[in-house]
């Protein structure tokens, strides 16, 4: 089998672990890593490799031996790397989010569709065994109709280090765009059309949201409940309540996680509960390969987007986060 050859740009956190997980697959594998410090490409390759280091993103792209990109680099740098992926003719997958904003987005798409492009936002939880699960049990009935969708992420950065990407207004900082993007995405999903918007935020000294919290309603008046957080580490679990039970994801749900299945007898809780759990376990690795091989299934088949992470998604997804930075005062430079 012909591995499928993945460059990475951007030598941070999440491009290392993306690197480590593809150690897990024969079908995929990283060939090489672009940074605009050649230094740091090379520390990096000499960690994570055997692959080639790169002093910049254009040179990575430009890497015959490289077929897929992975954008792993800054938020504020998202669409401008994944454009030159686009213009090289070469699959690309973004990391979340996607964009800085929704028009951003909707630009990037569009000329992917003009080039006949692949393209997708790296939302890898999508791809994750309980995610997967808690799909199968939505559309399978057994929690009924979908009444509201709750969820929170949030993790503690120490707000005396000012200088961290996360406290960036340049860079897309922010605990929505980063944290809050997972509760977004699980929301925008499950719901229908959004027709109203509600949020609250508190900002830092550098003008990002330091906590956010929104509670959004759809055309069927069903209800989204979101909190994201920089400041504390919060509960990180989510319910999809249904109106015959409801699914309980486990602690840190974005990651392989457990779920809690919970049917009421005659469809009321005064009939008494029937309880499935669900372990979303992973066999090496934490499973970011699994979005990974999805381009690669998706570019095989000839297609230009991905069923799991469809566009219409991604788009949703911003629109959303657009309207709550908006009325929670956090702007970007490209907005």
């Amino acid at each position: 089998m012909t591995q499928n050859r993945w460059g990475i740009a951007g030598a941070g956190f999440i491009a290392g672990m993306f690197a480590w997980d593809m150690g897990f697959t024969n079908e995929a594998t990283v060939t090489a890593v672009g940074s605009r410090d050649l230094a740091k490409a090379q520390a990096f390759a000499d960690e994570r490799g055997p692959m080639r280091a790169h002093g910049s993103y254009e040179e990575l792209i430009a890497d015959p031996e490289v077929d897929f990109v992975y954008v792993a680099v800054p938020h504020s740098e998202h669409a401008r790397v994944a454009e030159l992926a686009v213009r090289a003719g070469k699959p690309v997958l973004v990391e979340k989010p996607f964009a800085l904003n929704a028009a951003q987005a909707e630009s990037l798409f569009e000329l992917a569709k003009s080039e006949k492009v692949f393209v997708m936002e790296g939302m890898w939880s999508r791809f994750l065994p309980h995610m997967a699960k808690l799909r199968e049990v939505i559309e399978s009935g057994r929690i009924g109709e979908v009444v509201s969708v709750s969820a929170d992420h949030g993790l503690r950065f120490d707000p005396n280090f000012p200088e961290h990407r996360l406290y960036d207004r340049t860079l897309g900082g922010g605990a929505l765009l980063d944290l809050g993007v997972y509760p977004v995405s699980l929301v925008a999903g499950l719901l229908g059309d959004i027709t109203e918007i509600s949020a609250y935020g508190t900002l830092t000294a550098t003008g990002v949201d330091a906590e956010t919290s929104a509670v959004m309603r759809d055309a069927a008046g069903r209800h989204g409940i979101i909190s994201t957080s920089l400041s504390t580490e919060s509960p990180n679990r989510a319910s999809v309540n249904g109106t015959l039970g409801r699914v309980e994801l486990g602690y840190n749900y974005m990651i392989p996680t457990d779920l809690r299945i919970v049917t009421f007898g005659e469809g009321n809780p005064a009939h008494g509960e029937k309880v499935e759990d669900y372990i979303g376990a992973v066999e090496g690795g934490m499973g970011w390969r699994f979005e990974a091989l999805e381009v690669g299934r998706c570019v095989r088949a000839g297609t230009l987007e991905s069923p799991v992470v469809p566009h219409a998604l991604t788009l949703k997804t911003l629109r959303l986060m657009d309207e709550i930075r908006r009325q929670v005062g956090v702007r970007y430079d490209a907005d």
